[in-house]
């Protein structure tokens, strides 16, 4: 009896640290979320292949499922499906006020849906900054996260109007604004886009183009060269999967930015910031 009580505080804490990546990731698949909180031991590699879903046979069968069909039960998660993407999940409103009782919030907003022709690009982005989290434990945010934080409410501001990156690394030396970049754009809107970078990011900030399209790394130079965006960066998707985040990041002029692994990965916690016995509300 005993043992089935510490079973369910232990499903229970799992399914806050779940909202909790909700919150700060937006949508996440079920893959994602067990390299990030259900299978953290495992090694890098298997870890980098989850949180770029590659996993998909027997997946709705472990315990990561569980948590969620239980989330998705009470209102707390619920569950997207789109054509040709794994499923994904986003937190609700319910599931964010118990975050804001439990003062277990990062944000005083959530997202709760994608739009179709986005789902892609943001289960990549997230593979790509969970990977950067995790496996190099470097301080990385989403621009959901950096809307919130800096102009209140994110779906009363229009992106254009103030365009952020994909991911933001937090460093004081040297900042890095992360684009994730799965088709081309044209030459207009890069050089809108790279002004814009050019007048408003830190002096000593860099901005890395992460490429999954045909020839990108090439274009994407040719592109910054023409322009003399010497701070433009560019790999390829394949290059950083590979290199588990380490790959250089190559500059027109030939220069080279490596994102270093910290010693010590920062993770989400959520057994360590559990309070006030919130865990029953799961």
């Amino acid at each position: 009896m005993r043992e089935d009580y510490e079973v369910g505080i232990e499903i229970r804490r799992a399914g806050l640290s779940v909202m909790m990546a909700l919150e700060r990731w937006g949508i996440l698949s079920l893959s994602q979320l067990d390299g990030l909180i259900f299978h953290k031991r495992l090694e890098a590699r298997k870890r980098l292949d989850l949180f770029f879903s590659c996993k998909f046979e027997g997946e709705y069968c472990g315990a990561g499922y569980k948590v969620l069909r239980r989330l998705e039960k009470r209102g707390l998660a619920a569950v997207r499906r789109y054509v040709n993407a794994p499923r994904v999940y986003t937190l609700t409103r319910k599931g964010h006020e118990v975050l804001m009782k439990a003062g277990l919030a990062r944000l005083n907003d959530y997202r709760d849906s994608v739009a179709d022709s986005l789902v892609k690009h943001e289960i990549l982005t997230n593979g790509i900054g969970l990977a950067i989290s995790e496996l190099l434990g470097l301080p990385v945010s989403t621009d959901f996260e950096r809307q919130v934080m800096s102009r209140g409410a994110a779906g009363n501001h229009a992106r254009d109007s103030f365009p952020l990156p994909d991911l933001w690394i937090t460093d004081h030396e040297q900042p890095k604004a992360i684009e994730v970049e799965r088709t081309q754009k044209s030459a207009a809107r890069y050089r809108k886009l790279w002004e814009f970078y050019r007048n408003n990011l830190p002096r000593t900030a860099v901005v890395l183009y992460i490429s999954s399209f045909p020839n990108g790394p090439r274009l994407l130079l040719s592109r910054a060269r023409k322009l003399m965006a010497d701070f433009i960066y560019v790999s390829s998707i394949e290059d950083f999967q590979k290199s588990l985040g380490t790959c250089p990041f190559v500059g027109y002029r030939g220069g080279e930015i490596y994102l270093e692994k910290r010693p010590e990965p920062i993770v989400i916690n959520a057994a360590a910031e559990l309070r006030g016995g919130y865990a029953h509300a799961l």
